[in-house]
């Protein structure tokens, strides 16, 4: 691209922009690789592109606090800042924080009571180990993921049509996180199972992966869709592994980070030759290089008869599809009248965008054929149909939503002028970013795993779990530490790039990446780290710190003087209602359900309520995920939009959550069982002890004193005001309003 090219493309600001980081533009080699080589060169000394080291654990004087290395670090700095660790929360405290933090759920009061009489000094380990060990916990941290891929099981945009298979993606998850999975194993499922574990159903259902962008279904520009999802995907590999805003490159070079518009395309080409299918088989490689090769030789067997029928049957669907394919341009044409077994990848894909909207009747085909066309196609159908019988038969299918190949020649990726589909320029092999590559021509190495398949997915999923790479083993720590402390050590988890604050803690993150890669990237193993250190287990409450004067010194609590109090994540205030009021269905895994919406909301958009009314108390994480209509809700408490990549949930506090947590149907309910669960368990007329097993349920603890006074008298006045409203049970009534009370405190709502 010339010197003109460039300023009309990303204005002369940008340009200035560029000559400030790479020097004197006019003293340049003259060409526009000498200056991007400089840009890319002059940005080595930001902190994220660096290699990572594991340091040395510090040195700290309150030895005393230390019980994993992650103490270490934070003392270290707390110390030379002239603080400390808060004193260690109380048992109950920490009981229903770690349990929400691995579970998403509060613990039941034998659980507490069975900490609280564990005095051996691992009760602590072993209540991580077992939740550790819950389905829960992959229900729980398996979303985490889903809100980085933006899961949805619609498409998006106007139709916003279901994606039926969708949810396999998602229950994959869950089981990879309960199974542990190793990271490097989780990458590459996602991106190239297909190509590397064929075998294995798991595997092709993580391929759904790379499908779970925003799709309109309705296209009228198909060459302008397919490029579209490209770009999308593109992008949200940036932001999840690598923790970069690459997606900014898509038209001109990144304005701030060295990231060129040269490696967006050179990731996209990585992916040029997939193919969306939702039905795979499922064999060791071996005995899938045999059944293709059978397949082969039958497709040739049958290929004649296969070229005859199609072209008679081609010939009746361009006449029925006459007005629906005026808007289709020729090469999208060709793709929809190429018999599917001879389509190149990219007439695949075509295809794919094309097809549904012509929607051709095929029982209707011979109502446009003269008479010795129509008496043909029968005669060929009969041949037709007993050559399938002849057909070779994969040794076991999986229906998932899925992505494949059938070539080693994938389409040819094009850096684009301005990102416009329509103005390609230079050919663009697949290539990792110019900045992360150790050195400067350094190429994929792509071997296809087996025939049939280009190995580009392969080699980048292998480049990605390197474990010496600069960013992916950083990103995913500092995502796990922003799950148990609500904010990462660098506080943007999708973006590391030089607009980003550097990391409060580098040393901590890179002894923390290297500690995740050594002990084989296990997600459990880095947990319990982090879990077990006095840093997670110190008391959240500012008036429990020996120093008042902390927070002036830090008031942000940038250095980790005490535990961040949370509020509960949208999807875990609904299931703690549920599990109050003793509802919670907890059945694992299948396709999204759907509870109930409120009243004449969504209009047209509106699901059908699930047929078995045990779906309406599922987990949140089974909700049907409809793009364009979240459940409210779980919308109301800041539940993410599925169209886009989102590394850290907003908080927000506003009127809508007080008026739903008054006037829901569901926390109403709740209300009322877990009024009628408590009083069933004290059995008495007493209301003390009910009053005690509703903070017990509810909370995780046992009320004060004064607070089981409040409780008792509210109980007595408010049966006063019920009875003279002419209430028929006033009893009951007054116990669901002080259920419903507690239901929507802050200190329910809230983690300490």
């Amino acid at each position: 691209m010339c010197v003109a090219a460039r300023i009309a493309c990303v204005g002369w600001w940008s340009l200035w922009a560029t000559v400030v980081m790479v020097g004197n533009y006019q003293e340049a080699a003259g060409t526009e690789d000498a200056v991007r080589t400089q840009n890319a060169a002059s940005n080595t000394a930001h902190w994220a592109f660096r290699p990572m080291h594991r340091p040395a654990v510090p040195t700290v004087r309150s030895v005393e606090r230390l019980a994993t290395p992650v103490d270490a670090f934070i003392l270290s700095r707390l110390e030379a800042a002239g603080l400390t660790l808060s004193p260690p929360a109380d048992k109950p405290t920490l009981l229903r924080r770690v349990t929400y933090d691995l579970t998403g759920l509060p613990p039941t009061p034998e659980e507490v009571d069975a900490f609280l009489g564990d005095d051996s000094s691992d009760a602590f380990a072993r209540v991580v180990d077992r939740l550790l060990a819950s389905p829960r916990y992959g229900e729980t941290w398996g979303r985490m993921w889903l809100d980085l891929v933006r899961f949805a099981e619609t498409a998006g945009f106007n139709a916003d049509p279901p994606r039926p298979l969708a949810y396999k993606y998602r229950d994959y998850v869950i089981r990879a996180f309960n199974q542990d999975t190793p990271y490097d194993r989780f990458i590459a499922e996602q991106l190239a199972g297909d190509e590397l574990y064929p075998e294995s159903a798991e595997a092709l259902a993580a391929t759904g992966y790379n499908r779970m962008w925003p799709d309109e279904s309705n296209a009228s520009n198909v060459l302008l869709a397919r490029q579209s999802a490209f770009n999308d995907l593109t992008a949200n590999v940036g932001a999840v592994f690598l923790g970069l805003s690459l997606g900014c490159a898509q038209c001109h070079d990144h304005k701030f980070d060295p990231l060129l518009q040269s490696d967006f395309y050179q990731l996209q080409a990585f992916f040029a030759g997939i193919v969306l299918q939702d039905k795979r088989p499922v064999s060791p490689s071996a005995q899938l290089v045999e059944y293709e090769r059978q397949r082969a030789a039958w497709l040739a067997e049958t290929a004649e008869l296969r070229r005859e029928l199609h072209a008679i049957e081609t010939q009746a669907r361009r006449i029925l599809g006459e007005i629906k394919r005026l808007k289709f341009p020729p090469a999208v044409l060709d793709a929809v009248d190429t018999h599917p077994a001879e389509r190149t990848p990219l007439q695949h894909q075509l295809a794919f965008w094309s097809e549904r909207q012509i929607d051709i009747n095929e029982g209707d085909l011979h109502t446009v054929l003269d008479d010795f066309a129509r008496e043909r196609r029968e005669v060929l159908l009969r041949e037709w149909s007993a050559a399938r019988r002849r057909e070779p038969q994969p040794p076991a299918e999986t229906s998932v939503m899925a992505v494949a190949e059938i070539t080693e020649q994938p389409p040819t990726t094009y850096l684009l002028a301005v990102g416009s589909y329509e103005d390609p320029l230079e050919e663009t092999p697949p290539g990792f970013p110019l900045i992360l590559r150790v050195h400067r021509d350094e190429q994929p190495r792509i071997v296809p795993p087996r025939p049939g398949t280009s190995g580009r997915r392969a080699a980048l999923a292998a480049w990605l779990a390197a474990p010496d790479h600069p960013l992916t083993h950083r990103v995913v720590v500092n995502r796990m530490w922003q799950g148990h402390f609500g904010r990462g050590l660098v506080e943007n988890a999708n973006d590391f790039g030089t607009q980003t604050a550097p990391p409060s803690h580098p040393e901590l993150l890179d002894w923390l990446a290297t500690e995740f890669v050594r002990q084989g990237w296990s997600w459990k193993h880095l947990h319990r780290v982090i879990l077990l250190s006095a840093t997670y287990q110190q008391s959240a409450r500012l008036t429990a710190h020996e120093d008042r004067h902390a927070p002036g010194i830090d008031p942000d609590n940038q250095l980790y003087w005490h535990f961040p109090r949370q509020r509960l994540s949208a999807e875990r205030i609904r299931d703690a209602w549920l599990a109050a009021a003793d509802q919670l269905n907890e059945a694992l895994y299948g396709p999204g359900v759907r509870p109930e919406l409120p009243p004449n909301f969504g209009g047209a958009a509106n699901w059908k309520v699930s047929e078995n009314p045990a779906d309406r108390f599922r987990r949140s994480v089974y909700i049907y995920a409809k793009r364009n209509l979240p459940y409210p809700l779980l919308q109301a408490f800041d539940f993410p939009d599925m169209h886009e990549s989102c590394g850290c949930r907003t908080q927000t506090v506003i009127a809508p959550q007080a008026l739903l947590l008054l006037n829901n149907g569901l926390v109403l309910e709740a209300a009322e069982r877990l009024a009628s669960r408590v009083r069933q368990a004290a059995d008495t007329a007493d209301p003390y002890p009910a009053i005690r097993q509703l903070w017990r349920v509810a909370l995780g603890r046992e009320p004060s004193l004064p607070e089981q006074r409040r409780a008792a008298e509210f109980l007595a006045r408010q049966q006063q005001e019920l009875s003279a409203e002419g209430n028929p049970d006033p009893p009951t009534a007054a116990w669901t309003d002080l259920c419903h009370a507690v239901l929507n405190s802050n200190e329910f709502l809230y983690v300490d």
